[in-house]
């Protein structure tokens, strides 16, 4: 059929069609090469309503064409969609806070901090009409969090919420620019409880009563991976939990601290609330709520829930690796990787590594040394640390002539928590040239 009628069809515009054929999206079947007529045949209606369904999805035609060239890739096809699904929630979600942003702005009173005999208080008002009760109590949240104070309370209501401003307030308190090192005594004989068993952590909260109010909590996961916590028979120890009878007991490179706990049931679930001496805490706020829901009651051991990697590697020399190296910065994801990074030697935990001839290898952790072939020994791609039984892939890059070594970090959070590895970024150290 020629162009006119296929338009008709498809229900578009006979320009919409050229266009389409300029950019390689649908061609037509068959052009006469002395009238110049297009012509399209009937299964192609089907093709146009592919490309019309896609684009109403947001998708460019540039997007079109590529996934249409791999139509016979439904996997290609869905991972295409789930990202621009992705893409459309964090546009809606953009589009909400500048409506509270555009909203609040002109009908928005600025915060106001009051002292008063109990403590401190910070009180926000807005046009009742315009903005409801949470999302008022999300923007007071953003003040608390902008002007440095830690919230400590539930929010509460002034007047009457039917009046032309409603008035919003928490107590708060001024929280310090130093951070303090905790050093509880964690040394504490054990007293059973009853809380053995693997438990989930739903989030961090500023106060109790926002969990039960079904309110944001603040980030308590990394990545997808739901933070879980072990609480092991007698209180063993691992990574840097243990507890005893109404303590959870932290243990890691920044101090140590002991958290009370209390346990609760709640719609047949049973829940630990933590007093956790967090961040804030530890700049003169109070502890938050760490909730906790318990996923089972199974007696685990540390060696049960410990994840190893496969060490057993023979020994494959890499003389582009030999020498001395210095970490300089630290990685989430090995796609963060960028030379112009800023270095932040002083703050690494994992600072040195000297590799050696034979696979024998020396590295600095903080304050401790690790050496010997008992420890760790390397090959050809990873540092097969013993003492944990994890295999560290390195990766050696090279930019403007500077040679970067990039190790995978496989902390607790790895062997324990569930979570991926992350990366230590490395440089020479020994002015060494290889050859």
């Amino acid at each position: 059929m020629r162009i006119g009628e296929f338009a008709e069809i498809c229900d578009t515009k006979i320009s919409v069609l050229r266009h389409y054929d300029k950019e390689g999206l649908l061609l037509p079947e068959f052009i006469d090469r002395i009238t110049g007529y297009r012509y399209y045949s009937a299964n192609q209606v089907v093709d146009f309503k592919k490309i019309t369904a896609l684009k109403q999805a947001g998708f460019s035609l540039k997007e079109i064409k590529s996934i249409l060239s791999k139509s016979d890739n439904t996997k290609v096809i869905l991972d295409n969609i789930s990202r621009k699904k992705t893409e459309l929630m964090r546009l809606l979600s953009n589009l909400e806070e500048a409506k509270n942003i555009m909203l609040g702005a002109e009908n928005m009173q600025n915060a106001i901090i009051i002292e008063n005999e109990s403590g401190v208080e910070m009180r926000l008002s807005v046009n009742n009409p315009v903005m409801n009760f949470r999302d008022v109590c999300e923007m007071l949240e953003k003040e608390v969090n902008r002007l440095d104070y830690q919230r400590i309370s539930g929010f509460r209501t002034y007047g009457e919420r039917d009046s032309d401003w409603l008035v919003i307030a928490v107590d708060v308190i001024k929280l310090n620019q130093e951070v303090k090192v905790l050093n509880d005594n964690i040394q504490i004989p054990f007293e059973y409880d009853d809380v053995v068993g693997k438990w989930e952590v739903v989030g961090d909260f500023a106060v109790k009563d926002d969990f039960y109010a079904g309110s944001k909590t603040n980030e308590a996961f990394y990545g997808d991976v739901k933070k879980q916590i072990y609480f092991l028979p007698r209180g063993e120890r691992y990574w840097c939990y243990g507890w005893t009878k109404g303590l959870l007991i932290i243990e890691t490179g920044d101090g140590t601290s002991v958290n009370p706990y209390e346990v609760e049931e709640h719609n047949g679930q049973r829940y630990m609330f933590i007093q956790s001496k967090s961040y804030y805490y530890r700049r003169g706020g109070m502890p938050t709520v760490l909730v906790l829901r318990q996923l089972d009651r199974n007696s685990y051991r540390k060696q049960d829930i410990t994840r190893y990697d496969h060490i057993d590697m023979p020994y494959v020399p890499d003389k582009n690796v030999l020498g001395k190296w210095k970490a300089i910065y630290y990685l989430r994801s090995i796609e963060e990787f960028d030379p112009n990074n800023k270095e932040d030697e002083e703050r690494l935990f994992f600072k040195r590594i000297e590799f050696l001839e034979e696979g024998n290898c020396t590295s600095l952790y903080g304050n401790n040394t690790i050496e010997g072939d008992q420890m760790q020994v390397w090959t050809k791609g990873y540092i097969l640390r013993k003492w944990d039984r994890t295999a560290c892939a390195y990766e050696l890059r090279v930019d403007n002539d500077k040679d970067y070594l990039i190790i995978e970090w496989k902390s607790g959070d790895y062997c324990w928590g569930g979570y991926d590895t992350d990366y230590y970024v490395f440089v020479r150290d020994d002015n060494k040239t290889n050859t």
